[in-house]
């Protein structure tokens, strides 16, 4: 936690315990990420089942079935994992209150100007300040009203997660290297 540096507010409790119905919210999803993808998996490994033993090009469409079916299944683990992580973090951390203020930043990009080897385009971020104003961090907004203060749970520097004062609505964030 980098909010005892800061000097920011940290709520008492746990994130979970400070906003009811977030545990829900948490497992809700990880339901829904399994009715979606365990009967798409499950007719994808019947459907390798049957092409399979045909042989010819049956064969060939069996075995390219079994490697969607292999990532399909590498989908459906990484979300459950992610809903794991989420419920961990609400469990343990408890809410930080950050000042922030949104503001158009440039971002690598699928699709916009290329320069220095990448795309880049621009999107609207959520910029969390230290106590000078300065950038801490930035991360996509878990809603559109989000102004001048947001809570987070977690590790800044890592993974946690961001939500609108109350907790609800939040999303899940990470970082992809330290900031120093």
């Amino acid at each position: 936690m980098t909010d005892c540096e800061h000097g920011y507010q940290i709520l008492p409790g746990t994130a979970a315990t400070q906003t009811p119905g977030v545990l829900d919210v948490v497992r809700k999803r990880a339901r829904a990420g399994l009715r979606r993808g365990l009967p798409l998996l499950a007719a994808q490994v019947c459907l390798t089942a049957l092409l399979i033993p045909r042989g010819g090009p049956a064969t060939f469409l069996g075995v390219m079935l079994a490697f969607t079916s292999a990532l399909t299944l590498r989908v459906i683990v990484m979300w459950q994992r992610a809903r794991r992580r989420e419920l961990r973090i609400l469990q343990t951390s408890p809410w930080e209150v950050w000042p922030c203020r949104r503001e158009k930043v440039r971002v690598v990009s699928s699709a916009g100007e290329r320069a220095d080897g990448r795309r880049w385009s621009t999107d609207t971020r959520l910029i969390l300040l230290k106590p000078d104003g300065q950038s801490r961090c930035s991360f996509r907004a878990p809603g559109p009203d989000i102004k001048d203060e947001v809570w987070f749970a977690g590790d800044i520097d890592t993974h946690g997660i961001l939500a609108a004062p109350g907790g609800l609505p939040f999303l899940h964030v990470t970082r992809t290297r330290k900031a120093h």
